[in-house]
């Protein structure tokens, strides 16, 4: 999907409204933001016990198109928070279940936030986890899930059939802002392995911009960008040569170094306790890297021994 096709309001990393370090960057798009000059809470409160009084605002436009604002909440005191609680954002997904598992096996309380659906979670609740319901396009949704909350793990992303704004744009800068506004003591985002380097692609573009959004929010976070999942190539290669139907891809040499989302998350938490990490960007990725012709040939002698 070309870059021209996507709705006016999606953000860019390109005509920045206010001095950034990337305003040199061009972009076809605009996005502009206004972060408060003063923090929404004491930097050494360690629980809801503040008021907000200030608000961010972020407004998005291309070509005179409308703009879209998202207040920040004022949030009342509430309560102390564990630094054990966390919150995993797209809990359901590959990547946010297996995050859910190994937070629990790691000791840690963990709250997911999943969108209100006719087939519940339960295999949530099983495992041991508390579920709420939440929708990242409905901004009004999300405070009460972060409430004694003290790390956010983010692992979600828009359905296939919704507008690619919605949730991984809209939806992510509402979730950052609802974060700040409650004193969130850290965020960790999943982006993608050079995101930088293809505003083309409009996610990859996506996952940049909200990268920037982020470190301009203030909030104690970790960036870990992804390269793909070990668990897609099942359904991508390893089923439809099973089934003898067609598998799609592409001749290009580029590789993608897979990982399993079991390492992933395990290295996740690794990153979480280590504090020299904060506001930094890592790379996961797996130990070598595959063109998509190497995986059909990794993959045909298991669908001959099987069929």
């Amino acid at each position: 999907m070309a870059l021209r096709s996507l709705p006016t309001q999606l953000p860019t990393r390109g005509n920045l409204h206010q001095p950034h370090p990337h305003h040199h960057m061009k972009g076809s798009l605009s996005w502009c933001h206004t972060l408060t000059p003063l923090p929404l809470l004491s930097p050494s409160a360690n629980s809801l016990g503040k008021v907000c009084t200030q608000q961010m605002v972020v407004k998005c436009s291309a070509g005179g198109g409308t703009s879209g604002t998202v207040q920040a909440v004022n949030m009342s005191p509430g309560t102390p928070v564990r630094p054990t609680s966390i919150l995993v954002v797209g809990a359901t997904g590959t990547l946010g279940r297996q995050i859910v598992r190994r937070a629990l096996d790691e000791g840690y309380d963990v709250r997911c936030l999943v969108r209100p659906r006719p087939a519940p979670a339960d295999f949530l609740r099983d495992w041991g986890a508390t579920v709420v319901n939440a929708d990242l396009s409905k901004p009004e949704t999300i405070p009460a899930t972060l409430v004694g909350v003290h790390t956010v793990i983010d692992c979600a992303t828009g359905r296939p059939e919704e507008p690619i704004k919605k949730v991984d744009w809209e939806g992510k800068v509402a979730l950052i802002q609802c974060a700040k506004a409650m004193g969130i003591q850290k965020y960790v985002f999943y982006s993608i392995h050079n995101c930088d380097k293809h505003p083309e692609v409009p996610l990859m573009e996506i996952k940049y911009c909200t990268e920037q959004f982020l470190q301009d929010s203030g909030l104690p976070h970790v960036i870990i960008r992804l390269c793909g999942f070990m668990q897609g190539l099942i359904g991508q290669y390893a089923v439809p040569i099973l089934e003898e139907k067609s598998v799609w891809g592409t001749d290009a040499l580029t590789r993608i170094a897979y990982m399993d989302t079991q390492d992933i998350a395990r290295l996740t938490f690794v990153a979480l306790r280590n504090e020299k990490i904060n506001g930094r960007t890592l790379t996961f990725s797996g130990p070598r890297a595959w063109t998509t012709q190497e995986v059909k040939m990794q993959m045909l002698p298991w669908s001959l021994c099987l069929s």
